[in-house]
């Protein structure tokens, strides 16, 4: 190669080195803004209902060069969040290329927050040479919710064991299984008795228990499964839920009764010894244990007997002995404790007793000639009735006989 070639490549090398460094010069002279937004944390990651949260944003260059007057806002929030921070943040400028600035936003989700997927959305605005760039994005807040769960727990009655006929008072147990409150209970039954049939609670607390109080009257025996439906909120709204329970109504009790009284002597003076004798009868269709009787008198005596059982239609006796040692008129309660298939029960009733104050020898003579003048009185009534029916015969049998002789 010759020396005039050589300076002719030369030349164009050189040509080349100063147009590569007139071109770098001018990018960056000129240089390329961007600015980008990044979700760096949601923390804690499960949000609940009425539960604090915070939002982690990173704001980054991706550019060539700084960028400046950048506006970060959030232009769309829940109603079931809450943000603490202002909406709108404004940074004047990212010193280089590759700085980031970083935001932090405190959250709460609200009492009656709704469980399920919210969106927040937020805009970025930032100038490029002589135009302004914006960009729009978005962020999914989860709120997880908890389910109620209002289930019966008891069933009272009273009374406990129910006939036909009772007005009956039932008492539900409503208990809070789950984990969430149950708000706005409300319990119903469907039966066909007369009666009240809803029941207003309110709110149930976690693992709480209120009462649903009902009432009805039990027209008719049988078992009856009886639909109970309660209504509620909860974190997913409303709810309904339906269980039944079971409801027995007996067709007659098992009852006792106070079937004779008798006292001996029938008026006793003070002092003297008196025999009660009761009779009490089981006019029921049920057999009757343990029947005791006791008589709350106020004499020296006995106060108390014991029967044992008595089948259906069975009558037994009951013998109380006491010393009237005092004159009166006494109003004696008598109590019968007795127990079926159904449990104990008791009878209240009262029987009257008359104590003269003395047994004077005229007094006892004028009743025992009152008693004999009652009974002569009977005996000459008996007689004059006889005789008068013996003169009607005698007279009908003398007129037959006249007949007869008349048609002889």
């Amino acid at each position: 190669m010759n020396q005039h070639t050589r300076l002719t490549y030369l030349l164009l090398l050189v040509f080349v080195v100063i147009l590569t460094g007139i071109s770098t010069a001018g990018a960056q002279t000129s240089g390329e803004i961007c600015v980008n937004v990044e979700v760096q944390e949601i923390s804690p990651s499960s949000i609940g209902i009425d539960e604090e949260f915070t939002l982690g944003i990173n704001i980054e260059s991706c550019g060539s060069k700084a960028p400046e007057d950048i506006t970060f806002e959030i232009i769309s929030i829940p109603s079931d969040i809450i943000i603490t921070e202002d909406l709108v943040t404004k940074i004047p400028k990212l010193s280089y290329s590759t700085s980031e600035r970083h935001l932090t936003y405190h959250m709460r989700t609200t009492t009656d927050a709704n469980p399920g997927p919210h969106i927040i959305k937020m805009r970025l605005t930032y100038p490029n040479i002589e135009l302004e760039t914006t960009k729009y994005y978005e962020v999914e807040i989860s709120i997880i919710g908890e389910d109620a769960e209002p289930r019966i727990s008891s069933v009272k009655t009273n009374p406990e064991y129910i006939y036909e006929g009772d007005t009956v008072d039932l008492r539900l147990g409503i208990e809070n299984f789950g984990e969430a409150i149950a708000k706005s209970v409300s319990v119903s039954l469907e039966h066909e008795f007369k009666g009240i049939k809803n029941s207003t609670i309110g709110t149930i607390g976690m693992n709480g228990t209120q009462t649903a109080l009902f009432k009805f009257k039990a027209n008719r025996s049988g078992e009856f499964e009886i639909p109970v439906i309660i209504e509620y909120e909860d974190d997913f709204g409303k709810q309904k839920d339906e269980y039944a329970i079971t409801i027995t109504v007996l067709d007659k009790k098992g009852s006792l009764n106070l079937a004779s009284v008798k006292v001996d002597p029938v008026l006793p003076y003070m002092g003297d010894t008196v025999e009660l004798t009761m009779r009490i009868e089981n006019s029921g269709e049920r057999t009757i244990n343990s029947i005791r009787v006791y008589v709350d008198h106020p004499f020296k005596g006995l106060k108390e007997s014991f029967i044992g059982t008595l089948d259906p239609n069975e009558d037994g006796p009951v013998v109380i002995t006491f010393i009237a040692d005092q004159a009166g008129e006494y109003e004696i309660p008598v109590t019968i404790t007795y127990s079926d298939d159904f449990g104990e029960d008791q009878i209240e009733t009262k029987i009257n007793l008359i104590v003269l104050e003395s047994n004077s020898g005229a007094g006892t003579a004028a009743i025992v000639l009152l008693v004999l003048g009652v009974i002569g009185g009977l005996i000459y009534n008996n007689y004059r009735t006889k005789k008068s029916k013996d003169e009607i015969i005698k007279q009908l049998m003398e007129g037959s006989g006249n007949s007869a002789n008349n048609k002889k």
